[in-house]
C-alpha cells in the first residue's frame, strides 16, 4: 500500500487526472493500483512456487505478462478481437482494471461534445453525448463499465486463487535430482563403471588399512619416507597408475609430453601490511616470514589469524592488491614476481567456480590453450590434458558437463576440488599453490586429494597449501610446515615427520610448555600451545616466535636458504613481456567459442527464448489475424500490433540477459586472477555470441506473427526490411541490458534500472503520447531506440506512395476517403523519408551500447574482485 500511495502521489497530479466529485477518483485510483500490484506479486509468487529453476520462472512470467497485455483491450479494439479469444479478454484482470480506470476518470467529464467538434475525434462521431460518455463509447468500453464492482471482484478472485495455488505448489511440489537446465549424466559404459568401482574399492582399502586415525599413539606412518607407499594400494590393483606414469615418461622422452620445469620458491623476511578502511590505518598481517619450498616437496601453511595464512599464500603467489605493501625477498628460480614468475605458478582457489556448460575435458583444454606456451604443439597439449585427467581420476567424467556432475554425483565436493586442481595443472605449473584443498571433504575425499598431491609432488612440482584444523593424518602427507602465530609472526618452519613426530618433538621440547598427552592429536597440541586451538583459545604462555628465532632449527634453515641461493643449476626461464601466453586473436576466438557453448547448451535460456518467440508469434498472429482497413479501429489495431511486438521482444530481451551474464561471473573472476585472457574479450564474446540467436528468434516472430496478421507480407523486400529493423532493435536493447549489468554492482540493481529506462522509452516512443504532446521529455523521444524502430517498422508496413499510383491507386483508404498512411503519419508524426536515417541510428546505438558495456566491464571495480 505504501508503494501504491507513493506512486499515486507522484503520478496522479502530474498527469492531471480527474479530481471530480471531491477527489473520489483519486482514492479509487489508489485502491485500484494497490489491487493490481498485489495481484501481480501474487501471480509471480505462484510462478516461482511451481518453477524448478529461475529460467523456467522467467519464461512463464514473460508469457503471463504477454497474455495480460495483449488481451487487456488497450492494444486492440474489442471489436477487432477474434471470437475465439474474447473469453480470454473477459477473464483478464488487467482488462477490467483498465475498464475501471476509464470509468471513474471519464464519467466526471460532463461537458457536451458539441463544444469540442473538430478537436476530439470521438466528439465528432457522437456530438450529442458528454465528453466522458463519448470517449467510453468510442473506445468500446461503455458496456463493461455498467457493473463498477466487477473489476474489483475479478482482481480479488485472481489474487486469492494465485496465492492458494502458490501455497499448494509449495506444499506438493518438490524439485530434487539433476538440475533441469542441464543435460542428465549419460549412463556409464561398463568399462567406466568398472573403473569407478575399482577406484572406490581402493579408497575403502586405504581407509581400512589406516584404521582409527584419531588414535595418535598408534605407530602407523601416514606418509612414509617413500611417499609412493601412501598410495601403494592403488599400485597393487593392476598397476594402472604405474603404466600411466611410464607412458608419461615415454611421451616426454619422445618430445610429445610436457615436462615440469622444477622451481624452488624462496622467501626471506617477508612482511605485509594493508590499509584498513574502517580503522583508516595500515595494519600488519604478517611479519618477517622466511622459508623455502623445493621441487618434490610439500609445504603446509598453518595457524595465524582468520586471514593470515590465506594472505601469506596469495603473497607467495604474487597476488597483491594495489592498496597493500609487501616487503622482503620473494623469488622462484631467482626470478622476482612479474610476468615470468606468474608463468611458473598455478593457484587453486578455495572457491570451486567452473563454467557449468563445458565438459570436464573442455574446461581443461580451455585452460591449456590459453596458458601453455605457444611453442608447444597441439598434439602435445591434447596429450597433456588427457594425462591430467588420468592423474586426477577424472577420466570417467571427462565428457560430462560440469554442471550436471554438480547435481548428479554423490562425491560433489571431491569432484569439484579435483576440477579446480586439474584446471591449474592444465597450465603445467612448476609451483602449485592450494587454498584449503581439503576443506569440506569427507575422509575418503581428503585421502584422495592428498594422494593426488603426493603424486604431483613426486612428478617434480612444488606444492604449497594452507590447512585449517588439519589432523595428524592429513598433515603427515606434507614434508614441511610453516606455522604462524595469531599476530602473524613465524612460530615454526621445519619438517613434519612421520605422524607429525618431528613437529611434536620441537614444541614438546620447549620449556614451560604444557606436557603432551598421547591421547591428543599432535596438531591440536601445537595449536593449543599457540593459543589457536578449536576449544582452547587465548594468549600463549610462551613467545614462540622469539623462541624460533633463537633455535637451532632457525639457524639450520638459514644455512639451507644460503645454499639454495648459491645454487645456479636450475633452468633460467627467458624473460616474457606479456602476462598472457596466447595471442590476442587466439584469446578472442577461445573465449567466443566458450560463450557460444554456454549459449548453445543453456537449454532453458536459448531454447526457452526460441519457444517463447514462437508462442508470442502465435498469440499475436491469432489475435491480430487479418484485420482489415474497414475503419479507424482496424487501422489503429494493426498499427498497435507493431507497438506490442516491439515492447514484448525488446523489454523481455533486455531483462533476460541480466541473470545469464551473472551465472558465470565467478568463473571470470577466477580466470582473470589467473591471467588467462584480456578482460575485454568477455563482454565482446557475449555481444557477438548473441547475434545468431536473435537472428533466428526475430525471424520466427516476424515469420509467424506477421504472416498470420498479414503485415509486410505483400513483398519479400518489405518482409526482409521489417525483419532487419526488428533484429537491430532487439540487439540494441539487449546490448543496453548488458551495459547496465556491467555498470551496476549487483544484478538486482541492473534489473531495476533496465525496467525503469525501458518503461520511459515505451512511454516516450510517440504511440501512447504522441510527439506534439511530449513536453520536457522530447530529448528522450530522440534518444529512444523504441521510437526509431516504431517509425521504421510502421513506415515499412503502411507507407504507400499516393503521388505515383495514378487514378487506379491501390493504396488502402478509410471509409471517409482518406489514405491510411496519411492518417497514421499525421497522428503519430511518422516520416518515411527518415527511415534510412533511423536504421543507421539503431545500428549506431547498437555499437554504442556494446562499446560502453565493454568499457564499463573493464574499468569498474565491482567487475574485478580484490585479490586479498
Amino acid at each position: 500500500m505504501s508503494q501504491a500511495l507513493a506512486y499515486t502521489l507522484c503520478v496522479y497530479f502530474l498527469a492531471g487526472l480527474s479530481l471530480a466529485g471531491g477527489g473520489v477518483p483519486f482514492f479509487e485510483y489508489l485502491l485500484l493500483l494497490f489491487l493490481v500490484a498485489y495481484f501481480g506479486s501474487s501471480v509471480f509468487f505462484f510462478l516461482s512456487a511451481i518453477s524448478s529453476i529461475p529460467e523456467v520462472g522467467n519464461a512463464l512470467a514473460g508469457l503471463f505478462v504477454s497474455v495480460f497485455l495483449l488481451f487487456s483491450g488497450f492494444v486492440i479494439y474489442p471489436s477487432n478481437i477474434p471470437t475465439y479469444w474474447k473469453w480470454l479478454t473477459y477473464a483478464n484482470p488487467i482488462h477490467w482494471a483498465n475498464v475501471s480506470f476509464c470509468r471513474f476518470q471519464f464519467e466526471g467529464y460532463t461537458d457536451s461534445c458539441s463544444n469540442y467538434l473538430g478537436q476530439l475525434p470521438f466528439c465528432d462521431q457522437f456530438p450529442t453525448m458528454t465528453v466522458g460518455k463519448a470517449y467510453l463509447v468510442y473506445f468500446e468500453i461503455s458496456e463493461d463499465t455498467k457493473r463498477p464492482w466487477l473489476p474489483y471482484a475479478i482482481l480479488l478472485g485472481w489474487t486469492v486463487a494465485a496465492n492458494l495455488l502458490a501455497l499448494l505448489g509449495l506444499k506438493k511440489l518438490e524439485f530434487t535430482g539433476t538440475n533441469q537446465s542441464l543435460p542428465h549424466l549419460k549412463k556409464a559404459t561398463p568399462a567406466i563403471s568398472k573403473f569407478k568401482e575399482d577406484t572406490e574399492s581402493e579408497f575403502q582399502s586405504i581407509g581400512s588399512s589406516n584404521g582409527h586415525y584419531d588414535d595418535y599413539s598408534s605407530s602407523i606412518d601416514f606418509r612414509p619416507p617413500n611417499s609412493a607407499l601412501a598410495h601403494g594400494k592403488m599400485k597393487d590393483n593392476g598397476g594402472v597408475r604405474k603404466w600411466i606414469e611410464e607412458f608419461r615418461v615415454d611421451l616426454e622422452r619422445n618430445g610429445l609430453g610436457i615436462p615440469v620445469e622444477p622451481a624452488t620458491l624462496l622467501f626471506e623476511d617477508l612482511s605485509f601490511t594493508r590499509f584498513d578502511e574502517e580503522m583508516k590505518d595500515s595494519i600488519s598481517v604478517f611479519k618477517h616470514i622466511t622459508g623455502y619450498a623445493r621441487p618434490q616437496n610439500m609445504l603446509a601453511l598453518l595457524g595465524g589469524s582468520k586471514t593470515g595464512k590465506a594472505t601469506l599464500l596469495k603473497c607467495l603467489a604474487g597476488r597483491l592488491p594495489l592498496s597493500a605493501n609487501l616487503i622482503g625477498n620473494l623469488q622462484a628460480n631467482g626470478i622476482k614476481p612479474g610476468t615470468t614468475f606468474f608463468r611458473l605458478i598455478g593457484f587453486v582457489e578455495k572457491l570451486d567456480a567452473h563454467q557449468p556448460y563445458l565438459s570436464v575435458r573442455e574446461s581443461l583444454q580451455f585452460s591449456a590453450s590459453l596458458r601453455l606456451s605457444q611453442e608447444i604443439e597441439t598434439t602435445s597439449r591434447r596429450i597433456h590434458v588427457e594425462l591430467v585427467l588420468n592423474q586426477l581420476d577424472l577420466m570417467p567424467y571427462a565428457n560430462q558437463l560440469v554442471g550436471s556432475l554438480r547435481d548428479a554425483t554423490g562425491k560433489t565436493f571431491e569432484i569439484a576440488k579435483k576440477m579446480t586442481i586439474a584446471v591449474e595443472l592444465a597450465a603445467n605449473p612448476s609451483i602449485l599453490f592450494l587454498e584449503e584443498p581439503i576443506y569440506g571433504l569427507d575422509n575418503r575425499g581428503t585421502l584422495n586429494i592428498l594422494n593426488i598431491l603426493c603424486r604431483l609432488s613426486e612428478s617434480g612440482q612444488t606444492i604449497i597449501a594452507t590447512l585449517t584444523h588439519a589432523n595428524a593424518r592429513s598433515l603427515s602427507f606434507f614434508d614441511q610446515a610453516l606455522i604462524l602465530t595469531r599476530e602473524g609472526h613465524q612460530a615454526y618452519f621445519g619438517p613434519i615427520g612421520s605422524n607429525c613426530n618431528e613437529l611434536l618433538d620441537y614444541f614438546a621440547s620447549i620449556p614451560n610448555t604444557r606436557q603432551y598427552v598421547h591421547s591428543k592429536s599432535p596438531v591440536s597440541f601445537v595449536m593449543e600451545a599457540l593459543g589457536l586451538g578449536i576449544k582452547n583459545r587465548g594468549t600463549p604462555v610462551q613467545n614462540f616466535a622469539k623462541i624460533y628465532q633463537a633455535s637451532l632449527l632457525h639457524e639450520a634453515n638459514n644455512q639451507e636458504i644460503s645454499s639454495i641461493k648459491k645454487l645456479k643449476n636450475y633452468k633460467i626461464s627467458k624473460h616474457l613481456s606479456s602476462i598472457y601466453t596466447a595471442s590476442y586473436p587466439q584469446q578472442a576466438s577461445l573465449v567466443l567459442l566458450r560463450t557460444q557453448r554456454f549459449l548453445w547448451r543453456n537449454v532453458q535460456y536459448t531454447y526457452g527464448r526460441l519457444t517463447g518467440c514462437v508462442v508470442i508469434g502465435l498469440l499475436m498472429g491469432s489475435l491480430y489475424f487479418q484485420i482489415e482497413y474497414r475503419d479507424v479501429y482496424g487501422v489503429t489495431s494493426r498499427s498497435l500490433y507493431i507497438y506490442m511486438q516491439v515492447i514484448l521482444i525488446g523489454v523481455i530481451s533486455a531483462n533476460n540477459v541480466i541473470p545469464q551474464i551473472g551465472t558465470d561471473r565467478l568463473v571470470y573472476f577466477r580466470e582473470k586472477r589467473a591471467g588467462m585472457y584480456l578482460p575485454i574479450f568477455y563482454p565482446i564474446s557475449w555481444a557477438v555470441g548473441e547475434i545468431p540467436y536473435f537472428f533466428i528468434t526475430t525471424l520466427v516472430v516476424v515469420g509467424i506473427g506477421n504472416g498470420m496478421a498479414g503485415i509486410t507480407t505483400d513483398s519479400a523486400a518489405k518482409f526482409l526490411m521489417y525483419w532487419l529493423v526488428l533484429f537491430m532493435f532487439t540487439l540494441c536493447v539487449t546490448y543496453f541490458g548488458m551495459m547496465v549489468t556491467f555498470l551496476a554492482p549487483v544484478p538486482t540493481i541492473a534489473a531495476f534500472i533496465v525496467s525503469i529506462v525501458t518503461s520511459l522509452w515505451v512511454s516516450a516512443s510517440g504511440v501512447v503520447v504522441v510527439l506534439p504532446d511530449i513536453k520536457f521529455y522530447k530529448w528522450m523521444y530522440w534518444s529512444n531506440p523504441f521510437q526509431y524502430a516504431m517509425n521504421s517498422m510502421t513506415s515499412i508496413s503502411f507507407y504507400c506512395n499516393m503521388k505515383d499510383c495514378g487514378s487506379n491507386c491501390r493504396c488502402p483508404r478509410l471509409p471517409d476517403g482518406s489514405y491510411v498512411w496519411d492518417r497514421l503519419a499525421e497522428v503519430r508524426a511518422l516520416s518515411y523519408a527518415r527511415m534510412d536515417t533511423d536504421m543507421l541510428t539503431l545500428s549506431a546505438m547498437c555499437m554504442l551500447f556494446a562499446c560502453l558495456a565493454s568499457i564499463f566491464f573493464v574499468i569498474f571495480k565491482h567487475n574485478s574482485t580484490p585479490r586479498l
